[in-house]
């Protein structure tokens, strides 16, 4: 968004400047003899300029054929310096000889109306014809113009992020989570970049350590994953990475698509045992899915609930989401942070081959994940 503001802030100066150039001509008017104090010419000059009669003459004149339309001030005007016997008419027309030529015929017709007071006023001239101009008037500096755009587009651009978020309160921290659903972040998890249906397992992957830990509390039963529709690859993948983990620790079976089974298979380490000292009535669940109502019975099963969702989701989003657990079962929030860069090689992706031809459809799993990177 700001670069966008400040793209199109810096392009929308060269853009609106594309008028036609225009030429300005100086036609110089002398007072022979003065017969009104000095001070009082300025004054005189601007008087007989903006009376009407001279540019009724010069709209007569062949040359610019009766349209006084935007003659005077923007084509015509009158420079009258102080304690100054010369005054000077300027013109200006896209065509520079135009421009000249108005010029000199401005400067006539104001000596001769000048001259109308008689000796009493003074003796006004044309000193010379106003020449042809050669450049066009100093238009705007267009690096200052589009560095200017860029600038004003940041701050656009930075106020728009502001209001945006302002609106929007993103969840992005525990504080974040806890306000919006009164639930423990159980952890912010950076996914690795893969391809579209992989999973990646939990080694080296930066948070996974932190939720296993969470989730190695949670009573034996049912634990639901839920998210957005949006985000369901992001809970798969999330729920591949715990099944693995949690292998180790205790009894782990998975309910969820036959490529999430598949992929926790991959990922485990040795021969799937559980650890000798862990309690073997202490079954966990994992089940992938949106909504308890549609694949486990509540009435008849001890059920836990566990969010994953994008890191930066939207208050509002994050409380639909927990809505249907208020009474109970809401464990936490796993929020995942997509990490940016290209993906891997193909040589260092994740495998996605064909599981083993017994594979079941459910079954414990198993795998170690390494501690967090820093």
């Amino acid at each position: 968004m700001i670069l966008a503001c400040a793209l199109a802030l810096t392009a929308a100066p060269l853009l609106l400047e594309q008028e036609e150039p225009s030429y300005q001509a100086d036609a110089l008017v002398v007072a022979r003899q003065l017969g009104v104090p000095n001070e009082a010419l300025p004054r005189l000059g601007q008087a007989v300029f903006d009376g009407g009669a001279l540019e009724a003459r010069i709209a007569a004149d062949p040359t610019v054929g009766g349209n006084t339309n935007e003659l005077i001030p923007e084509r015509l005007s009158l420079v009258a310096a102080e304690d100054s016997i010369v005054l000077v008419v300027q013109a200006r027309d896209p065509v520079p000889a135009t421009a000249a030529q108005l010029a000199t015929l401005g400067a006539t017709v104001l000596a001769e109306e000048l001259n109308r007071g008689g000796a009493g006023v003074g003796v006004f001239a044309l000193q010379a014809p106003a020449t042809v101009p050669t450049e066009p008037l100093d238009a705007p500096d267009h690096r200052l113009l589009a560095a200017a755009g860029a600038l004003a587009g940041v701050a656009l651009g930075l106020g728009l992020v502001a209001l945006v978020a302002a609106l929007r309160r993103p969840v992005l921290t525990a504080g974040d989570v806890w306000q919006a659903v009164g639930v423990p972040l159980l952890g912010t998890v950076r996914m690795p970049r893969v391809r579209r249906r992989t999973f990646h397992g939990p080694v080296g992957v930066r948070g996974i350590a932190t939720v296993t830990r969470w989730l190695g509390s949670v009573p034996s039963g049912r634990l639901l994953f839920v998210s957005s529709p949006s985000a369901a690859a992001l809970r798969r993948r999330i729920l591949v990475m715990a099944a693995v983990a949690l292998g180790v620790l205790r009894s782990v079976r998975a309910e969820a698509p036959q490529e999430v089974l598949d992929a926790i298979r991959r990922h485990r380490l040795g021969n799937g045992a559980v650890h000798p000292l862990a309690d073997a009535t202490d079954k966990l669940v994992l089940v992938d899915g949106s909504s308890p109502m549609e694949v486990i019975d509540p009435q008849t099963t001890h059920v836990s609930v566990v969010i994953v969702a994008p890191r930066g989701v939207s208050r509002r989003r994050l409380r639909a989401l927990a809505s249907d657990y208020v009474d109970g079962g809401l464990v936490g929030v796993v929020l995942v942070e997509l990490r940016l860069g290209p993906r891997p090689p193909a040589a260092r992706r994740v495998s996605d081959a064909p599981p083993p031809s017994d594979a079941e459809n459910s079954g414990q799993v198993s795998d170690v994940p390494e501690p967090e990177r820093a």
